[in-house]
């Protein structure tokens, strides 16, 4: 039975794990954090005896092996999973817009959700399904070195369009803007969404806390596994003989029983183990980074009645109903982290009674704030071409993360996709 030593309990590092294990591979997995998760966990407010997530993080019918991750741990009965797409969204003034399509006759059922969909004038709808019949003629290399604004205007695209539709799709599923993010990652997105089934476009929900979604799941199904999880133990270094890590040292012991060691770390943290393991000639992406804030409402009556909502021309982006709170997603939140809590709340207080006249500030009994500075690196252009540097000049040595993925952006499919790849390995 080989013998593999996880570093990072994350999506990538739980998945990984998993996935490994459940070929019989002996795993180790070391966290350096008190508690799993990474960038996706969920905190308990004692005040409100509730579980919040650190974050809305969203999962979409085309997360194939996210899906298959959560089936595999048997918790994918925690998912809200709908027949087709169906988006709520939200005018100022209350106006609800549903972008919705039936569950029937793929994918012309798409193109008609599109063609009625009243938020936009008939000529950007009729442009918008002139833009996806061009996509499935679009080859990527055409795109590697063009960001998706001037794709969109290439492609002729409205005004009304870019603002209300396409803007609104980049900053939720890439965290950037229109400006920034690279037509070829963009592209590649839109292609798993739209052109991959039915159930590819709809949104899933979780009924529950991400602990419940995947956390416990996934450390009951390694310990049955008997695999070791460990956590508050921070690597520090690797020590090698030749080009193969023999030991791995943290800052409580030394592990040196595995053949193979597996990094499902974020960059910059894996930079600091190999400098200070004094690796020579490895290379690795030099990405930027984009925040995202999220703001949870404990409300005392909740007004809200749908799942969620997409906001137009907002400063927020998303709202999801949780039952007992709700979660206000802000993306690409650079100039809101400069503001101070009280501003912070002001502004998403202002924006929430504009577009919906059954909130009232006066609601709010309690809030938490969640500031991710680093939530996802940026998918430009030259996120491309950084993360075809990756070279890690050590044999026993893999990397998993939703940053390996040259042409997809930083999301939870990514990270269980990079898994998968690393388990198909052996």
């Amino acid at each position: 039975m080989k013998k593999i030593l996880v570093i990072g309990g994350g999506f990538a590092g739980l998945a990984s794990s998993v996935f490994l294990s459940s070929k019989n591979f002996k795993i180790t997995l070391l966290e350096s954090s008190p508690k799993l998760g990474g960038r996706a966990f969920s905190i308990l407010n004692k005040n409100q005896n509730s579980f919040y997530d650190n974050g809305q993080h969203i999962l979409m019918g085309c997360y194939e092996e996210t899906l298959e991750f959560l089936s595999l741990i048997n918790s994918i009965n925690q998912l809200e999973i709908p027949s087709a797409l169906s988006i709520n969204f939200v005018r100022r003034g209350g106006e609800l817009i549903p972008l919705k399509a039936s569950p029937k006759f793929y994918p012309f059922n798409l193109l008609k959700a599109i063609l009625t969909f009243k938020g936009l004038r008939t000529k950007s709808r009729i442009k918008i399904i002139d833009f996806f019949l061009d996509l499935l003629c679009c080859y990527s290399c055409d795109l590697k070195n063009k960001n998706v604004l001037d794709w969109l205007k290439e492609k002729r695209q409205t005004e009304e369009a870019i603002k209300f539709f396409w803007e609104i799709l980049v900053v939720g599923a890439l965290n950037t803007t229109i400006e920034k993010a690279s037509a070829q990652i963009f592209a590649e997105t839109l292609k798993r969404i739209f052109f991959s089934g039915n159930m590819s476009s709809t949104i899933l929900v979780a009924k529950g806390s991400l602990n419940e979604l995947y956390i416990e799941p996934a450390v009951r199904f390694l310990i049955e596994k008997g695999s070791e999880i460990i956590l508050s133990e921070k690597v520090k270094k690797f020590e090698c003989i030749g080009n193969r890590i023999t030991k791995v040292v943290t800052e409580k012991n030394i592990y040196n029983d595995f053949e193979f060691v597996l990094s499902a770390l974020p960059i910059y943290a894996l930079d600091r183990i190999l400098k200070n393991s004094n690796i020579e000639n490895y290379q690795l992406p030099d990405l930027k980074y984009s925040p995202i804030l999220n703001v949870h409402l404990w409300l005392k009556m909740n007004p809200f009645k749908e799942r969620f909502y997409g906001l137009m021309d907002s400063l927020v982006h998303w709202v999801f109903n949780r039952d007992d709170h709700i979660s206000i997603t802000i993306s690409s939140a650079e100039e809101l982290f400069k503001y101070s809590d009280k501003k912070i709340l002001d502004l998403i207080y202002s924006d929430l009674e504009i577009f919906f006249p059954i909130f009232k500030s006066s609601l709010v009994k309690d809030f938490k704030i969640i500031k991710e500075k680093r939530a996802t690196f940026i998918p430009n252009v030259d996120s491309i071409y950084e993360r075809e540097k990756l070279n890690l000049p050590l044999d026993n040595l893999l990397s998993a993360g939703d940053w390996t993925n040259i042409f997809l952006p930083a999301t939870i499919e990514s990270a269980v996709l990079s898994a998968k790849n690393v388990s198909e390995k052996f």
